[in-house]
């Protein structure tokens, strides 16, 4: 009953403010005409057999049935699966303490460094930080190796990019001690929100550390949480410059990420159709585990 009116004023209220709208048309323009509109493309490709100029011939379903009984596509989505799976863990931890220590430090100037050495690192191009890792990771030339060896761990030794059992965990380990700026900066931002008084309260009640971690800080920064696992989790299902510098996505399959078989497969195979297909695959896996998350994280909330 209520829609009719709410309709006439949302129009209303456009109206009146008609100039910040053209303002921002074309921007709306941009974003509708490069990123909508190729992803509306691609989902309609990938039900062809296109090789991206001239030869588009209907398959119907057949590039999706396709991906369920190709080997190097399901290893890709494994190990997309356990690098989102890691560095969500990951930024859920480290940012935190480091937000957390952050946070409690008085000394205002020695406060303003920790946060300044903290962003710093978000700066420098992703390109120089892979590259520098894998110097570190190569064979007798590397920095670990050499470390090993000086350490009297020569047996340790191993090229570690290039063996099967530690060439995933050597991409997940990129970026040690794995403190990111963005997530810092959220987790900062949300221990600096809580409400004085509900830090006080607890203070006069008693309250231990790790008491106040579980029943104050995290409930009150639940939101930072949700975002910084969206945030993580798109990231690292769209990787693709760390596994393609570092290892290649080998050695075989065991380091390809789905963004890889869509590289290959449209630029090198000039099957443009299958690669829209597995892009569209990869979307709706990231659009399903946002959802989950968004609905698990305010269920958290409700029961708060």
């Amino acid at each position: 009953m209520d829609a009719k009116p709410q309709k006439q004023s949302l129009i209303k209220t456009m109206w009146k403010y008609r100039m910040r709208y053209l303002f921002l048309l074309p921007a709306l323009i941009l974003i509708f005409g490069i990123r909508y509109y190729n992803f509306a493309i691609a989902v309609y490709r990938s039900f062809f057999n296109w090789n991206g100029i001239n030869i588009s011939v209907f398959l119907g379903l057949r590039n999706y049935t396709d991906i369920f009984t190709d080997s190097r596509v399901i290893q890709a989505f494994k190990n997309v699966f356990i690098i989102a799976v890691a560095m969500v863990a990951i930024n859920l931890i480290m940012p935190f303490l480091a937000a957390k220590l952050v946070y409690h430090i008085k000394a205002r100037r020695f406060q303003n460094f920790l946060k300044t050495g903290f962003i710093v690192p978000m700066v420098v191009p992703s390109m120089v930080t892979i590259l520098m890792w894998r110097w570190i990771f190569s064979g007798s030339m590397g920095i670990l190796n050499q470390f090993l060896t000086a350490v009297g761990l020569e047996s340790m030794q191993r090229n570690w990019l290039a063996d099967i059992q530690t060439a995933l965990p050597s991409m997940i380990f990129v970026g040690f001690p794995w403190i990111a700026g963005l997530p810092f900066l959220l987790y900062l931002a949300g221990l600096i929100n809580i409400p004085k008084e509900i830090t006080e309260s607890a203070q006069i009640d008693g309250i231990k550390s790790i008491s106040r971690l579980f029943y104050i800080d995290i409930p009150m920064i639940s939101s930072q949480i949700k975002l910084v696992i969206i945030f993580v989790m798109i990231q690292a299902f769209q990787s693709f410059e760390l596994a393609f510098m570092l290892t290649g996505g080998g050695p075989g399959y065991r380091t390809t990420v789905p963004t890889m078989v869509i590289y290959d497969m449209a630029f090198n195979h000039n099957r443009f159709g299958y690669a829209s297909a597995i892009g569209v695959v990869l979307f709706l896996t990231v659009l399903i585990l946002t959802l989950i998350n968004h609905k698990f994280i305010k269920s958290a909330e409700l029961s708060d």
